[in-house]
């Protein structure tokens, strides 16, 4: 089957890339596609910007946040 450049097209996908850095003051930093989405973000605001806003589930959630709080810094490709 050959792929005709309309068909090309319809398959190509946007990716996001999320990055949350933690700052020195335990505050987050909010990067989409390295551009600063929202930034000194409370920890308790943190669902609200990631479950609420970009679909992210509990689970993810807590995987990027145990991520920042470890390193410093998470990063997620969607």
């Amino acid at each position: 089957m050959s792929r005709t450049q309309k068909d090309s097209a319809q398959n190509t996908k946007t990716t996001t890339v999320l990055e949350l850095v933690k700052r020195s003051d335990g505050n987050f930093d909010l990067f989409v596609n390295s551009a600063l989405h929202r930034g000194d973000i409370d920890e308790r605001w943190l669902p609200e910007e990631l479950c609420v806003r970009f679909g992210f589930s509990g689970i993810e959630y807590d995987a990027m946040l145990l991520e920042a709080n470890e390193s410093g810094r998470s990063k997620v490709v969607c």
